[in-house]
């Protein structure tokens, strides 16, 4: 379930990143080409960026694969294999409860943007700030699921 989970998240980012390059691509063609673009193109553009961004990262949460610093980490498995267990354990906690805090404020950020709409779209402005609870979501179902392989629970 959780590989499919993953699967279907990359498939949204990677729809995403198409939409984007095609909008940015016409938006080039047809300024330059015919004068004047379409007045969506922009805000449609910069949406799928949004949410191609924050899915992506919650991809990267599930496969560990966001950017950090290994000296320390690397330094405790060169003194002690078990002090860079711990230090891992206490990191993805700390992770962890940076994606409920964004979740938490993510929703609620959500709920106040119904009442906005967009400039150029008319449509509501929960739909690109619905990015920041769906994919915190999601890093958190991942961070939950990594901390219980490590800690045997799962």
């Amino acid at each position: 379930m959780i590989l499919l989970i993953e699967k279907a998240l990359r498939l949204a980012a990677a729809l995403c990143l198409l939409t984007l390059t095609v909008l940015v691509v016409a938006q080039v063609v047809l300024r330059y080409g015919f004068g004047g673009v379409p007045f969506f193109t922009e805000e449609v553009a910069r949406y799928a960026m949004i949410w191609m961004a924050l899915l992506a990262a919650a991809v990267a949460v599930r496969e560990a694969s966001h950017i950090r610093i290994d000296f320390v980490p690397d330094a405790l498995r060169a003194v002690s294999p078990r002090a860079r267990l711990v230090l891992d354990a206490v990191l993805d906690v700390i992770s962890l409860t940076v994606f409920l805090v964004l979740l938490w404020y993510g929703i609620d950020m959500t709920m106040f943007a119904a009442g906005q709409t967009s400039e150029g779209l008319r449509i509501s402005l929960s739909y690109p700030y619905a990015a920041v609870p769906v994919s915190f979501f999601f890093a958190t179902l991942f961070a939950l699921l990594r901390l219980g392989k490590k800690t045997g629970a799962l």
